[in-house]
């Protein structure tokens, strides 16, 4: 693996995170089992430990997904769906204070519907909803290590003392 990895082939929807922020402690108000275990499993294999009593909180406020129909056929059948999955979240410090308030990640997949493949269809549908999950967690990383990398650059941040 790590002559692959030093070629630069990653694995597709991996993320390579240094992330240097303190314990994080995690709430659901509204989530799914799979968002809860990905979203741990991809926190703690950034590095970041989890913990109750953490100084930073990530507060997953809800996750949704949803369909709706974009064309139908000239018999009035449903020829093609748009699929939607958001993600609202905030963070915020150990005294309360909103280091990201309230983030929307929103994810939009179109795919053609056969109702002869029906089975196939719906397999497509789950896997396209996984897909849109897993690029929505990667989204919140990515913010994730911009709070880390501005919480970095204000503590390297020269006092003046005038």
């Amino acid at each position: 693996m790590s002559l692959l990895q030093a070629c630069g082939w990653r694995l597709r929807g991996s993320l390579d995170v240094d992330m240097t922020l303190p314990a994080m402690q995690l709430q659901f108000q509204q989530a799914s089992a799979v968002l809860k275990r990905e979203l741990r499993q991809s926190l703690e294999s950034a590095g970041i430990s989890l913990n109750d009593d953490a100084g930073l909180v990530l507060v997953v406020h809800s996750e949704s997904q949803g369909r709706r129909v974009l064309s139908v056929n000239s018999s009035g059948k449903v020829s093609e769906y748009e699929l939607q999955y958001e993600l609202l979240f905030s963070v915020r410090d150990g005294q309360g204070e909103n280091l990201i308030s309230n983030q929307r990640i929103s994810q939009q997949r179109d795919y053609q519907f056969d109702e002869a493949a029906v089975l196939a269809k719906g397999e497509e549908e789950r896997r396209l909803f996984d897909f849109m999950r897993r690029m929505s967690i990667q989204s919140l990383m990515r913010r994730l290590q911009a709070v880390a990398a501005s919480k970095a650059d204000a503590a390297e941040a020269p006092i003046d003392a005038n």
